[in-house]
């Protein structure tokens, strides 16, 4: 072999990454020619040296996140001599093919075979056949940093070119095999540069550059577990959390038990895993079953994960607590996980912590209730939290504990694939639902990988999902373990106690004045006591407005004075509306039909709506209930139906065409 031809050589470092480009180019990324005159090679030499030696510049590192495991991707695009103007197309393909199955490169130094989506016995100079006359071929080398940890390499690829393929929205016709014999285990992926639908492969620039990384380390986290660098490993023996030096006690137990004797001989790192197992025994995970010897909790990583997941919890109650500039008061501080299940707690949001890495959620909230009590609860989705944007802080909410539900991408799932012997697709669900674009089937689709990797449903070889009879209560389960269980958040006023306190509108202390509002656990200290105060400068508001007057015996409101309280609202909403868009809105009601691009939400005290600007008259808007599933078609249009307080609305390419034909109609008229 060649140096050229020897792509085991690896350069460059698993510890930096090259930063993204600054400019938001969407620019395809085109494959390069294999064939390539001196007069080219030498400017090309001639700009990499320009690149590398000419005036400095300022270039910021993209960061992963925190623990993630490291892999190098070398992707490699070649057109092949026929597109470049020469002849032939497989000759260098079928050269490269037989190197990927050279002998003596398998994990015991066998040789290597190569494998596909479904075969761990793949035909390679079938699929140099496939190749013949496509413009060109992509070559891809996987090297994950701790590739001998992963015991199943064949899986790693598979899931991983399946990530790819949803990313490109294509099923892509691939080979592998894996290769044992540099120290470090690594994959050579070649992958065909033709869609499935005939068409030339383009993968974009910047996933070529990051996305393809991203996705093969993402997937190596989730096997392996977060990656600790080697100067952490002393902070890693005093971690409440599942480390990696747990994993290397787990994986060098038998029977459950760690002896000296079976640790690697490596010094520090040997002499960290005791220390980490000293660690475990104070935290009550490990015990000595005899000198030298420890016998490990059997659900240790479990055990780990709840820990961390209580520290975390501990911290974000402390930054929300810091927030009011209050100290830790612990006899104030309660958990509604912790109380009876019927608990409901109503009163001021004090804030969003995130709990964990992932901004999606979970998050944890903070509301001091009308009880004087700060109450705390973990919400699974950062969508379950889309009714609280843009309200003030000090918003009035109530908290629930909720069973756990299957989300809606379930629902819809179990749907399609009921009426499709219990089979999921792409293809079904756009034959069935073809309103639906591509992303919003994306979506479902991720959410499957999801629970294939928790053995829920199953995926064959062509992509298709297969569900169990029983899957809305395996995923409704799968929700509620692992202290996964997500409160309701309810907004009942989304102005603070010191607005409402002014507000021309009705106001959920006018609720509490008038007992709507359940006082059962009203308490006159913290909160409580703040509402008290602001119900008197309520009085003095509403006096002023002439809807109510104080009495020797106490405040009498006027007659229908929340109505009157009503009508004000709708006015400035109206005037505002009308002030900031140049369109006179008006309020749908009940049974309704509204048309329209959707803008926006408005908050008012008892309800949220939504903006929607007639498609029919320019100068015209409406106001429709508004609900969190609305905001995935923000600014796009929509069709629906008033029903009482709720709004039944689609979305999508259906819509867009149901309302351009209408318009027509309408405009021939």
């Amino acid at each position: 072999m060649t140096s050229k031809d020897d792509e085991d050589l690896f350069e460059g470092d698993v510890g930096k990454r090259r930063p993204r480009s600054s400019q938001n180019n969407a620019s395809l990324f085109r494959p390069p020619s294999a064939v390539n005159s001196k007069r080219v090679a030498k400017r090309q030499r001639a700009a990499w040296y320009n690149r590398a030696r000419g005036a400095p510049s300022v270039k910021l590192a993209h960061e992963r996140p925190a623990g993630q495991q490291r892999v190098i991707i070398k992707l490699k695009p070649v057109v092949h001599a026929a597109a470049a103007g020469g002849g032939g197309g497989g000759g260098a393909l079928m050269r490269h093919a037989l190197y990927v199955e050279r002998d003596g490169a398998g994990r015991e130094g066998d040789p290597v075979q190569v494998f596909d989506r479904e075969l761990d016995r793949a035909d390679g100079a079938a699929f140099v056949g496939r190749c013949e006359n496509d413009r060109h071929h992509f070559r891809v080398i996987i090297s994950p940093e701790h590739g001998g940890e992963i015991d199943d390499l064949k899986g790693y690829t598979r899931d991983l070119v399946r990530r790819v393929e949803l990313d490109l929205g294509t099923r892509i016709d691939w080979i592998a095999a894996e290769h044992h014999d540099t120290g470090r285990p690594h994959v050579h992926l070649l992958m065909r540069g033709r869609r499935e639908d005939g068409r030339d492969l383009v993968i974009p620039h910047p996933y070529v550059s990051h996305g393809f990384r991203e996705r093969a380390e993402g997937l190596a986290t989730e096997l392996l577990g977060p990656r600790l660098e080697p100067d952490r490993l002393d902070r890693a023996v005093k971690l409440e959390r599942f480390t990696e030096l747990d994993r290397d006690l787990l994986g060098n137990a038998r029977g459950g038990e760690v002896a000296l004797a079976y640790l690697p001989d490596d010094g520090k790192r040997a002499s960290r895993l005791v220390q980490r197992l000293n660690r475990l025994e104070e935290l009550g995970l490990a015990e000595q079953s005899r000198p030298g010897a420890w016998r490990l909790q059997a659900d240790l990583e479990d055990q780990l994960t709840r820990l961390a997941a209580r520290r975390e919890r501990e911290r974000a109650t402390a930054r929300l607590l810091a927030q009011e500039g209050r100290g830790l008061q612990p006899e104030r501080t309660r958990e509604l996980e912790a109380a009876h299940s019927s608990q409901r707690v109503t009163g001021r949001l004090v804030g969003l912590e995130q709990l964990g890495d992932d901004a999606r959620g979970p998050h944890l909230v903070g509301v001091e209730g009308v009880d004087g009590k700060l109450w705390t609860a973990r919400v699974g989705r950062l969508e379950d939290l889309r009714g609280l944007a843009d309200v003030e802080r000090g918003a009035i909410v109530q908290l629930d504990r909720a069973t756990p539900e299957i989300r809606a991408s379930d629902r819809t799932i179990w749907e399609i694939a009921e009426k499709n012997d219990l089979t999921y697709s792409a293809e079904l669900h756009r034959s069935l639902r073809p309103g639906d674009r591509d992303n919003y089937i994306t979506m479902h689709e991720r959410r499957l990988e999801a629970l294939r990797r928790d053995g829920i449903v199953t995926r064959d070889s062509y992509g298709t999902f297969h569900l169990p009879d029983d899957y809305q209560s395996r995923v409704a389960a799968r929700e509620g373990l692992g202290g996964r269980e997500s409160a309701r958040v309810t907004l009942l006023d989304p102005h603070s106690l010191e607005r409402q306190a002014d507000y021309r509108g009705p106001t959920w202390l006018d609720r509490m004045a008038e007992g709507i509002e359940d006082r059962s656990q009203f308490r006159q200290e913290g909160f409580g006591k703040d509402v008290s105060e602001a119900w008197k400068r309520r009085e003095t508001t509403l006096e002023k407005l002439g809807l109510g007057e104080s009495r020797a015996d106490g405040f009498h409101p006027a007659q229908d004075w929340r109505g009157a309280l009503l009508t004000m609202e709708e006015k400035a909403v109206r005037d505002r509306i009308e002030r900031e868009t140049g369109r006179v809105p008006h309020f749908a009601r009940d049974g309704d039909p509204v048309q329209g691009l959707y803008t926006g939400r408005i908050h008012m005290a008892e309800q949220s709506y939504a903006l929607i600007e007639r498609a029919d008259h320019r100068f015209s808007s409406t106001l429709v209930p508004w609900r969190p599933e609305m905001d995935r078609a923000l600014n796009q249009l929509v069709s629906g139906r008033v029903n009482g307080r709720d709004f039944d609305f689609k979305y999508g390419k259906g819509v867009e065409k149901e309302i351009a034909k209408a318009l027509s109609i309408g405009g021939r008229g």
